[in-house]
């Protein structure tokens, strides 16, 4: 099954949310079988890392799979706290491939999309 993984900013917490219900609705939201998940803290922002599994398909169909669950994801995490940048990336021959690309996939850009 193609393995891809979510990288989201997360900014300032709704008033009356916790911490805890930001990773609650990443994987309440994820529609598909979940690997592993983390939070890290990169100059100052906080993270959360989710590698993820869609049913094999076609490519496209494969990452058009990943990119509805990415969006569903934002948006449930929208409700507990702002998001910022996001990258979807795809696990290809060992290598992380930022989504629709061919190359490695470079450092973090903080870029929003």
């Amino acid at each position: 099954m193609p393995s891809y993984r979510l990288e989201l900013e997360i900014g300032d917490l709704r008033p009356g949310r916790t911490p805890n219900q930001v990773m609650e609705a990443v994987l309440s939201s994820l529609e598909h079988h979940i690997d592993a998940t983390d939070i890290t803290v990169i100059d100052g922002t906080p993270r959360i890392l989710v590698r993820f599994t869609v049913p094999a398909s076609s490519a496209a169909g494969e990452d058009t799979a990943a990119q509805v669950a990415v969006r569903h994801t934002r948006e449930a995490v929208q409700h507990i706290a702002s998001t910022g940048g996001h990258r979807l990336l795809r696990r290809r021959r060992g290598s992380w491939l930022a989504l629709g690309s061919l190359r490695p996939a470079p450092a973090w850009d903080a870029r929003p999309g």
